[in-house]
């Protein structure tokens, strides 16, 4: 799989499911501005709260119909059924829509990461490409209760210097960040961050 970042607002996504991950994948795809049709019929109380909060969900407490994914952009099966979720991808594949299937990770036409929102313009991915979202979730973690104020600092300086540093320096100091490998994250960024102000 390629890791790609894609615009989804406005697309129409099937999410056939309504328990713990249909619900967490709603409240992911929801942010980007998605509009969502869940089929299930039993839908956990997040996902009603969230229906009732906003005009982009709308719950079918019924069981899935090969015609829900006509006029979709993106489907999910979420449910506890695998022969079921093995259904709902074969009529996606036969209509050519993207799915992912959340009980086979080797049967998906996409993946989702996990996300670490610095600003508004940097967002870090981690992925497993579905094989290990335990794994994923961990990194994020680490990542959080680690790094990530020291690199908003050096995203901070970047975005100072940008107009200011030359192109020589900045690309001298790609090159000794990935070249120096002894030295761990933490110290490289402190580094960078001297060598900018300079």
């Amino acid at each position: 799989m390629v890791n790609v970042n894609l615009n989804i607002n406005s697309k129409k996504w099937l999410i056939v499911g309504g328990g713990v991950v249909a619900t967490r994948r709603t409240k992911k795809i929801l942010s980007s501005g998605a509009i969502i049709k869940i089929v299930s019929p039993k839908v956990s109380k997040s996902l009603i709260s969230l229906e009732s909060k906003n005009k982009k969900i709308k719950i079918l407490k019924r069981n899935f119909r090969k015609s829900d994914i006509k006029s979709v952009d993106f489907v999910l099966a979420c449910t506890n059924n695998n022969e079921v979720n093995k259904k709902i991808v074969y009529e996606a594949r036969k209509n050519k829509v993207p799915v992912s299937n959340a009980s086979n990770k080797s049967d998906n036409d996409f993946s989702f990461t996990s996300e670490v929102k610095i600003n508004k313009n940097i967002k870090i991915n981690f992925s497993t490409n579905g094989s290990s979202p335990y794994f994923s979730k961990s990194l994020k973690l680490l990542f959080n209760s680690s790094i990530k104020k020291e690199l908003i600092a050096l995203y901070k300086a970047t975005e100072r210097n940008e107009k200011k540093s030359a192109d020589k320096k900045k690309n001298r100091l790609l090159k000794e960040t990935a070249y120096n490998k002894k030295k761990n994250i933490k110290v490289l960024i402190k580094d960078s961050l001297e060598k900018l102000k300079k």
